[in-house]
């Protein structure tokens, strides 16, 4: 066989081996970039979408629906709160009274005056979050003849004195209001909220007799004078049910206790209506405290104040 038959019959599988190749290598050729020419910045290399939801995202509209129906901003508030009843307050004997067996309570020292002020401020720091300081007063005064005699403070009034006495009470806040449940925006009509805060409460009060003064014959001699205070840590929980864009329902409450010790709480429940930067708010609310009953005497009462508030939102 010859060098030439040779060559022609390696030939024909080398040249369909080359035209695989060809067809092979071709398109991977043609999907490469040419080459940037020199100083050109390469071109950034653009990913689609990989899952449904990522497409979506990338092709929804942004929302144009604010957080919340009303703006949230800096706002002050003025209430008058109208006593609907009350309980107390009372001065009552504490541990100490009881262990020497000495009756150190007089119940009933005034009936709350007809209008009761309070103050707020509010301002947003989160996205869901208001911070609130309140202010609020009560006071009231009363008189009373007693079925027994009572060593109130320091001085020892006598069965059928007629006891005139007085109360002055300061409370206040600074609390938290945050979102809690559904954490959505735009926020659910219906919500739940949290309240994390501290309060302060103070109280003061004064006794006297004119019968024992007259006794004496010197103005005074009978008059006493105390005070007590809680601070507390104040936690709670409120809902809100937007009946209307621009009409809101709330219920909440908030307080704290130590078993044998002070107890501090208060309840409310408001209706608000609110047109551009005013809002007004109509509700009722409840008061309850007692300071330490580890002392001599302590004090309790509990008061039940409807309300009428406005708000003005700067």
């Amino acid at each position: 066989m010859s060098i030439r038959s040779l060559s022609a019959r390696a030939f024909v599988p080398v040249a369909y081996f080359l035209s695989a190749a060809t067809l092979i290598v071709t398109p991977s050729i043609a999907q490469q970039a040419p080459p940037a020419a020199p100083g050109a910045t390469p071109p950034a290399i653009q990913t689609a979408p990989s899952t449904p939801a990522q497409v979506a995202a990338a092709t929804a509209p942004a929302s144009k629906e604010p957080d919340y129906p009303d703006p949230r901003t800096f706002v002050i508030g003025v209430y008058g709160l109208s006593s609907l009843t009350s309980s107390g307050p009372d001065i009552r004997g504490g541990v100490l009274a009881a262990a020497r067996g000495t009756y150190e309570t007089l119940n009933g020292i005034g009936q709350p005056y007809r209008i009761a002020p309070q103050i707020e401020i509010g301002i947003p720091v989160t996205r869901t979050g208001m911070l609130y300081l309140d202010v609020e007063r009560l006071r009231g005064d009363g008189s009373q003849t007693l079925t027994q005699d009572s060593f109130i403070d320091s001085f020892n009034f006598n069965k059928g004195d007629v006891v005139a006495s007085a109360y002055h009470i300061k409370t206040g806040r600074l609390y938290l209001d945050d979102l809690l449940f559904p954490h959505k925006f735009p926020v659910a009509r219906l919500r739940f909220k949290s309240i994390w805060g501290v309060r302060y409460l103070g109280i003061t009060q004064t006794v006297l007799s004119p019968t024992e003064d007259a006794i004496t014959g010197v103005p005074g001699t009978s008059f006493q004078l105390s005070s007590s205070y809680i601070l507390y840590p104040e936690f709670g929980a409120a809902m809100e049910y937007a009946i209307a864009p621009h009409v809101l329902f709330r219920v909440d409450g908030a307080g704290f206790a130590f078993p044998h010790r002070a107890a501090l709480n208060e309840t409310s429940g408001t209706l608000s209506f609110r047109q551009k930067n005013l809002e007004v708010l109509l509700g009722v609310k409840t008061l309850h405290f007692k300071t330490s009953p580890k002392k001599d005497e302590y004090e309790i009462g509990t008061f039940i104040t409807p309300f009428l508030g406005l708000r003005w939102h700067w």
